[in-house]
């Protein structure tokens, strides 16, 4: 999709191809100008959300901030049914990316949750209920969706214990979490029709991934053998 066409699908609420069967559900925050107290965003940022569909079902992979819940579920509810969703994936536990969690398992009370083992805990803390269901993954744990499969990597630490990324074998395409991410809000959303990003996410990593550089390494080591054709973060430009 070009610059234009993905803007007008953003601005209208519409879910944005990311691949054939991969779809952008997120939503954008071009207002907020400090970020967990400490991190100033001068061009905002994204909260990124994915539909991944499958011949025998449908994943989502994240949500978002509370306050943007609206805008998460008009994309979804555009690209699939709640009664498809087979798997809720999240990889990182924090308030932007569980937002609209507690209603999405509401809407569809079928779906399986996927977490980390680390994020087990902060689960149970965030949605405050009894007898939860979920599913702890680790490395090389998959979810069969029929002719796409998603795959997980323990990457923890990237920035907060529970972290992980979930790899698209099919398509090739990593959902990184916050890893790979920025905060910089821009409609048209893919790195390479947004506008210049480099000292957007040269800070990110500065002042979050740097002081866990040993885990960032880590990670790469099991990231780096993978065959890529685009990284798709939990915030700022989608990376093809």
């Amino acid at each position: 999709m070009n610059a234009m066409a993905v803007e007008q699908d953003v601005a209208r609420r519409q879910p944005v191809e990311v691949s054939p069967r991969v779809h952008w559900i997120g939503a954008l925050d071009p207002g907020i100008r400090t970020f967990d107290v400490i991190l100033k965003t001068a061009n905002g940022t994204s909260y990124n959300a994915y539909v991944v569909r499958g011949s025998e079902g449908v994943a989502v992979v994240d949500t978002v901030k509370e306050e943007f819940a609206d805008d998460f579920f008009a994309r979804l509810e555009k690209i699939a049914h709640y009664d498809e969703i087979q798997a809720i994936v999240i990889n990182h536990l924090e308030p932007d990316h569980t937002g609209a969690l507690p209603e999405l398992m509401e809407r569809a009370p079928q779906a399986r949750l996927y977490i980390s083992f680390k994020a087990q805990m902060m689960l149970k803390a965030l949605l405050k209920r009894e007898n939860l269901e979920y599913t702890p993954v680790d490395t090389g744990d998959r979810i069969d969706l029929g002719d796409r499969s998603l795959e997980f990597l323990h990457t923890p630490y990237l920035h907060w214990p529970d972290t992980q990324c979930t790899y698209l074998r099919e398509e090739h395409i990593l959902f990184s979490g916050d890893v790979f991410g920025c905060h910089f809000c821009d409609p048209r959303l893919f790195n390479d029709i947004t506008g210049d990003f480099r000292f957007s996410f040269e800070y990110y990593y500065a002042h979050i991934m740097r002081p866990f550089r040993e885990y960032v390494l880590q990670a790469l080591e099991l990231i780096e053998p993978l065959p890529l054709h685009l990284i798709a973060p939990a915030h700022g430009p989608i990376l093809r």
